[in-house]
């Protein structure tokens, strides 16, 4: 097996199953805590209503998110799959996120770090599809 074979096959999986751990452990937080984790990022709500679309939206698409990632990078006839959802979800997050920062003239070391993850993981993601593609 060429080394870049090699490579790929552990590159791959590890960048989905982080992708996806991502995802679960901060849907989770936002289930067990939604406002408490949103107050992380800088963010002030109150109330039931809040709580509970908090749980809803985050809590409940993330950990989905995060479960059908890790589902992709159990079962190699799924990597590609795996990849474009990372590529997909994180680049779209990541690039709303950069366009909202440059909007709203927001900046905190909380959205450089988190614009600067998610942007890296879209990135990662398509350089992998990439070289997969690659004979």
């Amino acid at each position: 097996m060429a080394r870049i074979e090699v490579t790929m096959r552990v590159l791959t999986p590890l960048l989905i199953g982080l992708s996806g751990l991502s995802f679960l452990g901060f849907g989770i937080a936002f289930l067990i805590a939604p406002r408490e984790t949103l107050a992380l990022a800088g963010v002030v709500t109150e109330g039931a209503i809040a709580a509970t679309e908090l749980r809803a939206f985050y809590g409940g698409v993330e950990v989905a998110l995060g479960a059908l990632l890790l589902a992709c990078a159990t079962t190699s006839t799924r990597w590609r799959d795996g990849l474009w959802l990372t590529l997909v979800c994180y680049g779209a997050i990541g690039l709303t996120r950069l366009a909202g920062m440059a909007l709203d003239g927001s900046d905190s070391f909380f959205l450089r770090f988190a614009a600067g993850t998610e942007i890296g993981f879209a990135l990662a993601a398509a350089a992998l599809l990439r070289q997969r593609r690659t004979p």
